[in-house]
């Protein structure tokens, strides 16, 4: 029982490290904050992957979801996206109609890549012979649907109660907010199922691992950027272009991605590469900004990093093993 559902307990702890407690969000001195956030995170990310698997949608209606997740926790939940006093999101540029514009883009674009893509990405390497599977029927569906409405629930409370008690959104951008999150997940649905290989055979090879990895790297640093837009360009018109520019450099790299995956020799050490490149930003932007003012604080990220770090090394050395024994087989079956 317990190896039957191993991938959803990886998945579901996954998304809360990675999203959370690798960035510095959930901190050593406030670590009880892991279990609700666990709920939310995890019960999302669960939920997301079996039903883009359950319907045979390929990454974009993951992508799609994975957004629709960040506009419910920080639109609905959290309510960050309107406040501009939590997180300092109103001191991050491009406030107007009472939505902290700058801030909505970076936070919504986190959660869709590192809260959702990025788990989903690291549990089916771990598990390969089952990434195609469901993992659960219906009633665990129905049972991480309402861990994850309880997380929602939960994490609305302690904000809306304790930490943001003074900031109510208002209705209209409450109705507005769920609507699109309910627009984004429909179009999710409706995306085009994940069809089998075409038997066209392509005539480039894909780039070596460490190229993955830098291209990852660079479009998280730009994204990461959007935190840090100079004061000059904060307001008015001209937040739009660093927005802009942060928004085609992400659209670019999917579009590589999606073009270098589907070249001769791609395979799981070039997506570990990928999220090794994105998880590598996340980490140092942690140590260095998010836990830069709590000495316990940094250190326990700052260890958790370098668990981390070790880990992907270890995964990292097993795949090219494995891929090098692929090589050597392939090699000797041609000599036959």
């Amino acid at each position: 029982m317990v190896r039957k559902y191993s991938p959803v307990l990886v998945l579901f702890l996954l998304s809360p490290l990675i999203a959370e407690v690798l960035l510095g969000a959930t901190k050593l001195s406030n670590i009880g904050g892991f279990l609700p956030v666990s709920l939310l995170y995890g019960g999302g990310a669960v939920l997301i992957r079996e039903l883009a698997r359950r319907r045979w949608r390929g990454w974009g209606g993951i992508v799609l979801m994975g957004a629709a997740y960040g506009i419910i926790e920080e639109g609905l939940a959290i309510q960050s996206l309107f406040n501009p006093s939590l997180f300092n999101a109103g001191l991050l540029g491009g406030r107007a109609l009472n939505v902290n514009w700058v801030w909505a883009q970076w936070t919504i674009g986190y959660h869709t890549v590192w809260s959702i893509l990025i788990p989903i990405v690291l549990t089916e390497l771990l598990f390969p012979a089952r990434r195609s599977e469901v993992w659960l029927k219906q009633p665990g569906l129905i049972a991480f649907t309402v861990i994850y409405a309880l997380g929602v629930a939960v994490i609305a409370a302690i904000f809306q109660l304790v930490l943001a008690p003074d900031f109510h959104a208002s209705a209209r951008l409450l109705a507005s907010t769920a609507l699109v999150a309910a627009a984004l997940v429909a179009a999710a649905l409706a995306w085009p199922r994940r069809l089998a290989d075409s038997a066209h055979q392509v005539t480039y090879h894909a780039p070596a691992a460490w190229v993955v990895t830098f291209g990852a790297a660079f479009t998280a640093v730009a994204w990461f950027m959007l935190l840090a837009i100079p004061e000059g360009w904060k307001s008015g018109a001209i937040v739009i272009l660093p927005m802009s520019i942060g928004a085609a450099i992400a659209v670019g790299t999917a579009a590589l991605m999606r073009y270098w995956s589907a070249g001769q020799g791609w395979g799981d050490i070039h997506r570990l590469a990928a999220v090794f490149g994105a998880l590598l930003v996340s980490m140092l932007f942690g140590f260095f900004f998010v836990t830069a003012g709590n000495t316990l604080d940094q250190a326990g990220q700052g260890i958790a990093s370098l668990i981390a770090v070790g880990l992907l090394a270890l995964f990292a050395w097993r795949l090219s093993g494995q891929n090098q024994a692929a090589t050597l087989v392939r090699a000797g079956a041609a000599r036959d």
